[in-house]
């Protein structure tokens, strides 16, 4: 039967061959003229999009500005850029120059230093970069600056770490001058309280991202101990901020005492974002000993509150 059927078949087409090559030649080209119609009609892909925006601020800040203003993109981003290229290439003099100087005399005083700090960062490889503006409050431009491998440079299979900071852009007159390390700046808030055993000064104040550190010196007027603090009472030092208290984050294995007539400075660290719009009203010394005898290794003891001279506290307006 089937053999039948092919035989017909192939008579038909030898009797009709040309009619047989005309159908096939109109039925590829209706099947080729529908698949152009399809393919004009299937809808366009959406262009590739992203949300990165690097001059956008991140946080959202009731107080401050939520953009980098248009004529300061491209300055900061040279700057940054700049300063990056001179670290990665190992051009460390020319980074360092980069910095301000109060950020330099604070973080990293000599250009050994420095190298260092690259060092660690780098790592001795290729990096990329990325920055993302992250505050912006009293004229400082806050970027987070990530630090990559380049993984094409390097020719390296070892994932995607990276080290991450803050920049510190500081406009003034239109122009940027670049603080790392997160650090902000300093102020000499000359604050001072004096009684009749002791002059407490406040002679310095160092502002980074997170953090405030102060410098207070105490002169002991008397001749006997001068303890503030030695993390043996409730409350020793405090930091008032906008009403709420903050307790020292450097203090737990430091004594702050002043020896009879002389001179005792500290720097005493407390916890604050920069641009949280918080204010720092006032230091508290609130468990002030004056004491006859005192072993610092010992720390305060029952015995010597017992015999105290004197046991007050005072308050450092800011």
């Amino acid at each position: 039967m089937f053999t039948n059927l092919r035989v017909k078949i192939n008579e038909f087409v030898k009797g009709h061959k040309k009619q047989v090559i005309i159908t096939c030649l109109v039925l590829w080209l209706i099947i080729f003229i529908i698949n152009q119609i399809l393919k004009n009609q299937r809808p366009k892909l959406p262009e590739p999009s992203t949300t990165y925006k690097p001059h956008t601020s991140v946080v959202n800040i009731d107080h401050g500005e939520e953009s980098t203003p248009e004529e300061y993109e491209e300055k900061i981003e040279n700057l940054v850029d700049k300063y990056f290229n001179y670290c990665n290439n190992g051009e460390y003099e020319n980074a360092y120059n980069m910095i301000t100087k109060e950020c330099r005399d604070k973080l990293y005083p000599t250009l050994d230093q420095f190298k260092s700090y690259v060092d660690f960062v780098f790592e001795g490889k290729k990096k990329i970069y990325n920055i993302q503006n992250y505050s912006i409050y009293e004229n400082k431009y806050i970027y987070s600056i990530r630090i990559l491998d380049d993984i094409l440079a390097n020719g390296t299979t070892d994932g995607y770490s990276y080290y991450e900071e803050k920049l510190v852009l500081i406009e003034e007159n239109g122009e940027f001058k670049l603080s790392i390390g997160q650090y902000i700046g300093e102020e000499k808030p000359n604050k001072y309280v004096e009684d009749e055993n002791m002059i407490v000064e406040i002679t310095n104040k160092s502002v980074d991202y997170e953090t405030e550190t102060y410098t207070i010196k105490v002169t002991n007027k008397t001749d006997k101990y001068i303890v503030i603090a030695d993390n043996t009472q409730n409350d020793e030092m405090i930091l008032d901020v906008s009403g709420e208290t903050r307790h020292p984050i450097n203090t737990a294995i430091v004594r702050f005492y002043a020896k009879p007539n002389s001179t005792a400075t500290f720097n005493v660290k407390f916890n604050k974002f920069y641009d949280n719009g918080l204010k720092s009203n006032s230091i508290g010394l609130n468990a002030i000993r004056i004491l006859n005898e005192y072993d610092y290794k010992q720390g305060t003891t029952q015995e010597n509150l017992d015999n105290a001279v004197r046991l007050y506290g005072i308050k450092i307006d800011l």
